[in-house]
């Protein structure tokens, strides 16, 4: 099978996506990299790009198609770059056309102008899906899983190198449940941007008058539809709330973003591997859950590296795992702790489940049984021979 995938150049998705179809269903992928783009929509010189960039995504798969070496095309974009004539464009070719979105609880609208134009809406949550229907009924559920062939280790480690260590970027929900474990005389070994002064924080974004008026004409009557007056009242609080910064997190060990490459043996010579699911949100005072809830790559990438995973428990954590047995969940601080200080203080404990969460991450999330199950989608649909 000949493709074309069109993403942003990022490691996680070369790492997971790109090695899975070139190993297991591509004689020939051809990769088109776009440089993201949301938020930058009030740029004039990114809008130039990002005409010239459609323009030769465009040229690209005409080609393909006319050499006779494109038989679908796999993409993952926002309306942000993709241009509605361009997914016209697109659908022209008749080749199965797929769009992954990957951002539900919070991005689930930024597809609504192209997605009448794909064949399949391919979701990592199911969070919000029912208002994409009126835009694209097709829409199937894609989780997000994990590459063995880049996560999976074989062995449980001699000794681990950490006891708790939590992987991501800073916002305050977290530092505040980190906080709550050094408190409680736990070190979390922390990994990821933000934390301290020497790697700039991710928790900062600009809006210009272009994006205002834009997303305003395009997206406020859907998201006023599915999401009443927060629609408005929710970015509004949300960038009030980051006017404000906390110090930095102290006790705890910040190492700084990791590579993509170290993560395997993080996860699995952490005797306890935190992951939150909820971002969270602050004010001057208080931070409070944002009631957001969504399961991320972290959930499928820690047990398939044969960690033990101690996550805050998302709507969709036991449609995959047998919760307590495989992984570990937590809905409220006090239980956080508790169950942190439990399987931190507990090494047969955490691992009976890291062992259970391993096997049943092998055996039913990898990359390939979710495209096996897209692609068996598409043929029910006659879209695929």
């Amino acid at each position: 099978m000949k493709g074309l995938a069109v993403l942003p150049p990022d490691r996680w998705m070369e790492i997971n996506l790109l090695d899975t179809l070139r190993r297991q269903f591509c004689d020939e992928l051809h990769v088109f990299n776009y440089p993201g783009g949301m938020g930058q929509l009030g740029s004039k010189s990114w809008r130039a790009q990002r005409d010239e960039l459609n323009h030769r995504l465009t040229e690209l798969a005409f080609s393909l198609k006319s050499s006779g070496k494109l038989d679908f095309i796999f993409c993952i974009v926002y309306d942000d770059f993709l241009l509605v004539d361009t997914a016209k464009k697109l659908q022209e070719l008749c080749v199965p056309l797929v769009n992954y979105h990957v951002d539900m609880a919070f991005q689930w609208y930024r597809v609504i102008r192209t997605a009448p134009y794909f064949d399949v809406l391919a979701v990592a949550q199911l969070t919000n899906a029912e208002y994409l229907k009126p835009h694209n009924p097709n829409i199937h559920w894609m989780p997000m899983a994990a590459n063995p062939n880049f996560y999976f280790s074989k062995a449980a480690p001699a000794r681990f190198e950490c006891n708790v260590s939590f992987v991501g970027s800073f916002n305050p929900f977290r530092r505040a449940l980190l906080a709550a474990c050094v408190s409680k005389g736990i070190r979390p070994v922390v990994f990821g941007r933000g934390w301290n002064s020497e790697s700039p924080s991710p928790y900062r974004f600009t809006w210009g008058p272009y994006k205002i008026l834009h997303d305003l004409r395009y997206y406020a009557r859907a998201r006023w539809k599915a999401e009443g007056s927060e629609s408005l009242v929710g970015p509004l609080r949300r960038k009030y709330a980051r006017r404000f910064s906390f110090q930095e997190l102290e006790g705890a060990d910040v190492q700084g973003p990791c590579e993509d490459e170290s993560l395997p043996a993080i996860f699995n010579q952490s005797q306890v591997n935190l992951g939150f699911s909820d971002t969270g949100w602050h004010s001057e005072t208080t931070i409070r859950q944002s009631g957001s809830l969504q399961c991320r790559l972290r959930d499928f990438e820690v047990p398939m590296a044969g960690g033990f995973y101690l996550v805050q428990e998302a709507p969709d954590h036991a449609q995959y795992y047998k919760l307590g047995e495989e992984i570990v969940t937590w809905s409220e601080p006090g239980e956080f702790l508790e169950k942190v200080l439990f399987y931190s203080r507990n090494e047969r404990a955490a691992a009976r489940v890291r062992e259970a969460g391993q096997q049943r991450a092998l055996r039913d999330h990898t990359w390939q049984r979710r495209f096996d199950r897209l692609f068996s989608h598409l043929r029910s649909q006659g879209r695929m021979a």
